[in-house]
């Protein structure tokens, strides 16, 4: 996956101080003259208005993304096209945000988007009963993001033999699976989930330095594609770290009081730990929480993954140590682009979105991240 440092174009503006100074003789108005206009002139100049953009990371990413899309060959959609999106939750910070992107984008295509979740975050049936709903109601093109990689290959089948395009932004469903039933399913790959782990503890390896310590790991949901990779990313890093023993891997299926349980659980074994790796910003969270009760704030580092609005607070204000930063709003874009371009019958396995490691001396160049 290709990397990208963050940079930030400072554009300084150079401001004109025009001074005039009126004849010493007013018997010489044709010098004066001249200097008015002159003035006049250069007033005018520094009048106009100049719009200048700051360039950041995410307004560069977001430029490439359509940069990307544009040569791809798309063409402008057909009016009328009504997509349906199966999101996981609209209970977490992080899914409201790709459907911010998902609706912005839509609006920019001039094509409709109808958004549907699920019951819950772990509800797998309910999750498969609302994407068959979906296939029944008869859109244009269904995209999906499938809680495991499993839970949803009957629906994709059943969408694609009756003659609907199926889009899995993110590489999560086993497409061959989907195959073996007959089915045909769009499969993108927005996001590195085992180099988002990787990035997360890697940080904590090097913050912790020859000294080393104790880490632990706070999973997603088990069976989650994401969560699992993550998982595994964090795991491998830090197994093949020196000075680093990895304590104890717990799930915490996404979920606020199950992570804060599992962190107070691995404290109880283990009041030594100095780092703690959680799939989600919303376990990272209750992992401070968790360590803040026993008396060890600032003793533990701890970081996240998703960069929600919430952590971004509690970098900056030290709760946490850090976030493995990739954008929701970009993964609302790209599926949104994904669905045109399933429609038109097109590729889409070769997208993927930038992960970035946000600490404190990075975060305030994240402002407009999300």
């Amino acid at each position: 996956m290709k990397t990208k440092s963050v940079t930030i174009l400072i554009l300084v503006l150079a401001m004109l101080f025009v001074s005039a100074c009126g004849p010493a003789e007013p018997q010489a108005p044709e010098v004066v003259e001249p200097a008015q206009e002159e003035v006049a002139e250069e007033a005018s100049e520094t009048a106009e208005t100049v719009e200048t953009t700051e360039a950041t990371l995410f307004t560069e990413t977001i430029e490439d993304i359509q940069e990307s899309i544009a040569a791809s060959g798309l063409e402008e959609p057909e009016e009328g096209l009504k997509i349906g999106a199966l999101l996981i939750t609209l209970a977490n910070p992080y899914w409201i945000t790709v459907q911010e992107g998902w609706t912005d984008t839509a609006a920019e295509l001039g094509i409709d988007v109808d958004i549907q979740t699920g019951p819950s975050e772990d509800d797998i049936a309910g999750q498969l009963n609302t994407c068959e709903s979906m296939v029944a109601t008869g859109y244009d093109a269904i995209v999906v993001n499938t809680i495991t990689e499993q839970n949803l290959v009957p629906c994709i089948i059943k969408g694609s033999k009756a003659g609907i395009p199926m889009i899995d932004p993110d590489g999560r469903i086993d497409i061959k699976a989907v195959e073996e039933g007959g089915g045909k399913l769009y499969q993108g790959s927005t996001l590195d989930y085992y180099e988002q782990g990787m990035l997360g503890a890697q940080y904590i390896v090097e913050q912790l330095g020859e000294q080393g310590g104790k880490v632990a790991i706070i999973e997603g949901l088990l069976g989650s594609p994401q969560g699992e990779a993550r998982r595994n990313g964090a795991k491998d890093t830090f197994e093949a770290a020196e000075n680093i023993e990895l304590v104890s891997v717990q799930a915490g299926d996404w979920d606020r009081r199950k992570a804060l349980d599992a962190t107070t659980n691995i404290l109880q074994a283990n009041p030594d730990l100095a780092g703690i790796y959680c799939a989600n910003d919303v376990m990272a969270l209750a992992a401070y929480e968790a360590i803040a009760a026993a008396g060890k704030e600032g003793q533990v580092l701890i970081v996240g993954t998703d960069f929600i609005e919430e952590a971004k607070e509690a970098i900056k204000d030290g709760r946490m140590a850090a976030s493995v930063a990739f954008s929701p709003y970009m993964e609302g874009m790209i599926s949104a682009y994904f669905a045109v371009m399933a429609i038109n019958d097109m590729d889409i396995s070769s997208t993927h979105i930038i992960s970035v490691l946000v600490s404190a001396d990075n975060v305030a160049e994240m402002e407009d991240w999300k």
